[in-house]
């Protein structure tokens, strides 16, 4: 029979699945800054849209004067 050594095994898979779950936690950490930051991002965008378009309303009420 083939003498596999279990318990070095087992103590290596152990060590493995502790590094995943920490770089897990880091992508999840990492992903929802960024979610957070393109909300934000976005967020922007459509209020200096909405000041553009303020902004032409009064330059052709300027004009039409």
């Amino acid at each position: 029979m083939v003498d596999i050594d279990w318990k070095d095994r087992a103590i290596g898979r152990r060590y493995e699945n502790k590094k995943l779950k920490k770089r897990i936690k880091e992508l999840i950490l990492s992903r929802d800054t960024w979610r957070e930051k393109a909300i934000k991002r976005k967020e922007g965008i459509t209020q200096l849209k909405q000041q553009v378009q303020l902004i032409k309303k009064n330059i052709q009420k300027i004009l039409e004067v």
